[in-house]
């Protein structure tokens, strides 16, 4: 993500915060911060920890959270599409621009709120794409019939991995509002930078970006 994706999320960091658990006992938490807004209103912060922390993903705090990063985010007759965590959201929301409006639940299991469901039916198509997993393919099925599946370009699992590899998520994602129901992962024109195979002065094999 860019600096100013990063700035306009409020996203941040910490080193340790205690929080309580359901039980009344409490747990230190870290890592980054993700910050959900509604309107004016502070309506979630979850902390997205190192990984091999647990929970991934711990609450500090929660009044009504309805859509990431804010409801404001869904654009009239626009089409709408639903990713599986914050960070993918923001992602593709930073790729796309005004090709389609990007928001996440917060999880591929999370439940749809009465005030999610209105501002995403304002939309003019719902594309769901959660990872190419199990448990994304199982929310994807939880869908009203007009929600489309659009899976991570093969063989990646979520967008970032896509967009970590070099994959152009805002022609791969025109495609597929265009119609085109399984887009390459690379187009030719992408492919055609790439310098397969080793160099006369580099005998390294694998791809290189020129």
């Amino acid at each position: 993500m860019s600096p100013g994706t990063i700035r306009k999320a409020g996203l941040g960091w910490t080193p340790g915060v205690r929080l309580p658990t359901r039980d009344g006992r409490t747990y230190v938490a870290s890592g980054i911060v993700i910050p959900w807004w509604a309107g004016g209103r502070l309506a979630l912060v979850k902390l997205r920890q190192p990984d091999g922390r647990t929970p991934k993903y711990a609450e500090a705090y929660r009044d009504r959270p309805s859509l990431y990063p804010r409801p404001e985010t869904v654009h009239v007759g626009r089409p709408l599409a639903i990713a599986e965590g914050e960070l993918d959201a923001l992602l593709l929301g930073q790729d796309l621009g005004d090709l389609a409006s990007v928001v996440t639940l917060g999880s591929a299991s999370a439940s749809r709120t009465a005030e999610a469901q209105g501002r995403m039916l304002t939309a003019s198509r719902w594309y769901v794409a959660t990872d190419a997993d199990d448990a994304g393919d199982r929310a994807s099925e939880g869908w009203p019939a007009r929600a489309r599946r659009a899976r991570p370009p093969s063989p990646f699992n979520d967008w970032t991995e896509a967009k970590q590899a070099g994959v152009n998520l805002a022609r791969w994602w025109a495609d597929r509002l265009a119609g085109v129901e399984t887009p390459p992962t690379f187009a030719w024109e992408e492919l055609a930078a790439l310098r397969w195979g080793p160099s006369f002065d580099d005998p390294s094999p694998g791809i290189v970006v020129e």
